[in-house]
């Protein structure tokens, strides 16, 4: 892998040009995060994307995005919905420390990956499901949550569920490549807002939709 301390100080600089700043202590935990995430993407389907700093953009600040498009409030109960290799949900935790985040992702080798990398960032306040959003939603006493962030799949997708997981006025993250439609939208949401990110080093467009539940 190339130089860390070059990929620890890209990944400083590429944040800051969307608005964000990230501490040293916070970067050294991203660094970890991306060799293992190149490690064991050896062995399982964690993401397509292997070049260091295609990871940071594409993944890692990309993720971040949400932090600038909307308020996360404190200690905010935030349910990352097909989770994958992380995204967004840990990038997210390791900026915000004091989210509550709960990562939902159906495929067992993944969970272990996510186990094993909020055991080695030393992540607390974070946890993961290892089933989909319909068998998460059937749990019984599930925690409402104040955001749910939906990187990896469309919101038609999880719609039906997300009454019984989303607070009174909690709010939807949408990463998507182009702004909502009002009929996408459908019954017992409005679009709050959107912004609109030109990734860094004409790495694309992200669009960061967010809907609150009506009351």
């Amino acid at each position: 892998m190339e130089h860390e301390q070059g990929l620890h100080d890209f990944l400083i600089r590429i944040a800051r040009e969307i608005g964000l700043t990230v501490e040293k202590s916070q970067a050294q935990q991203f660094m970890i995060y991306l060799t293992q995430l190149i490690e064991w993407n050896k062995t399982i389907n964690l993401t397509a994307i292997v070049a260091p700093k295609e990871i940071i953009i594409k993944h890692f600040v990309d993720s971040l995005a949400a932090l600038v498009a909307t308020s996360f409030p404190e200690q905010a109960v935030v349910l990352d919905v097909g989770s994958g290799g992380g995204f967004p949900g840990i990038p997210l935790k390791i900026m915000r420390s004091d989210l509550q985040v709960v990562l939902i992702e159906p495929i067992q080798k993944k969970c272990s990956f996510l186990n094993s990398i909020i055991g080695q960032l030393k992540l607390r306040g974070i946890s993961t499901f290892n089933g989909t959003i319909e068998q998460y939603a059937k749990r019984p006493a599930t925690p409402t949550a104040d955001m749910i962030v939906l990187r990896a799949l469309k919101f038609e997708a999880i719609r039906e569920y997300i009454p019984a997981l989303l607070a009174a006025k909690g709010r939807v993250a949408l990463y998507r490549t182009e702004s909502f439609q009002q009929h996408e939208i459908g019954d017992g949401f409005h679009l709050l807002g959107e912004t609109t990110f030109v990734l860094p080093e004409g790495s694309g467009k992200r669009v960061i939709s967010v809907l609150e539940r009506h009351i």
